[in-house]
């Protein structure tokens, strides 16, 4: 894929000035982010409001990368943009009705310098990470936001097993690259670089459950037995979600044990 825009963007960007590559990759804008240097190149973000021909307006985050690039089994030798594989990624998610950020452009270009590449998604309005959700609900009281909960974390668990259906695993599922959407109940995985698919569906359950277990830390009990049950779809707690469980405990132990 070298090329992408997303249907009924193309009158926006172009009411914005942003008809091609060049206007993307060009375009003066604050960083969101300070740009992460690494890898022999470099990668940054910017937020943009765009002006909607309608009279609206539509935020977008804008991320631009040089010479940025990772070994895969497709390009095992020279590697390829980081940003192809994370837009390959949005592109099945979106559709195949699976919540992540609507990639609305994308395209690389291969300068002197190596590879300079453009993505952009649409922002997720209205949407709190994880791990700040939780923190709220921890800070002020879990009997306060109890309906809140029961609504949200069954929500998470059925985005994450329809991921894990496709045999897919995100890779990283710490609780920030989760965004809830408290009103609404909703939940969106985003970071999505490093999801890659496994010959087995097990083997992306067990990595990523284990990954989301420890690194939501403050998430109560109740809401983890919640997560869980709606997970495996089942009502109470029987052998195997008990069996599950424990090995998800059993790894947090044994990896904690490292630190």
């Amino acid at each position: 894929m070298t090329e992408y825009m997303a249907p009924g963007w193309e009158k926006i960007f172009a009411h914005n000035g942003l008809n091609d590559f060049a206007d993307f990759w060009n375009l003066e804008a604050d960083w969101f982010e300070p740009p992460n240097y690494r890898r022999g190149g470099w990668s940054g973000a910017s937020r943009l409001v765009l002006a909607d021909p309608d009279g609206g307006e539509q935020a977008v985050f804008l991320k631009r990368q040089e010479n940025h690039t990772r070994k895969t089994w497709r390009n095992p030798v020279a590697g390829e943009p980081t940003f192809r594989g994370e837009a390959r990624n949005l592109r099945f998610l979106n559709s195949h009705d699976i919540a992540a950020p609507q990639l609305v452009y994308y395209a690389e270009y291969r300068s002197p310098k190596g590879w300079q590449v453009v993505l952009a998604t649409r922002e997720l309005t209205g949407y709190v990470p994880l791990d700040e959700l939780v923190d709220r609900w921890r800070q002020q009281g879990w009997q306060k936001f109890h309906e809140q909960r029961q609504r949200i974390i069954p929500n998470m668990a059925e985005l994450i097993r329809r991921l894990h259906s496709y045999n897919l695993v995100h890779g990283a599922l710490h609780a920030k690259h989760i965004f809830i959407h408290p009103e609404k109940a909703q939940a969106c995985l985003i970071d999505l670089e490093k999801m890659r698919r496994r010959l087995r569906r097990r083997q992306a359950m067990v990595r990523d459950l284990d990954t989301c277990n420890r690194r939501t830390f403050n998430l109560s009990r109740t809401d983890r037995l919640r997560f869980l049950l709606r997970y495996l779809q089942k009502d109470r707690f029987d052998r195997s979600a008990r069996d599950l469980w424990q090995e998800l405990a059993a790894l947090e132990k044994r990896k904690n044990a490292r630190l």
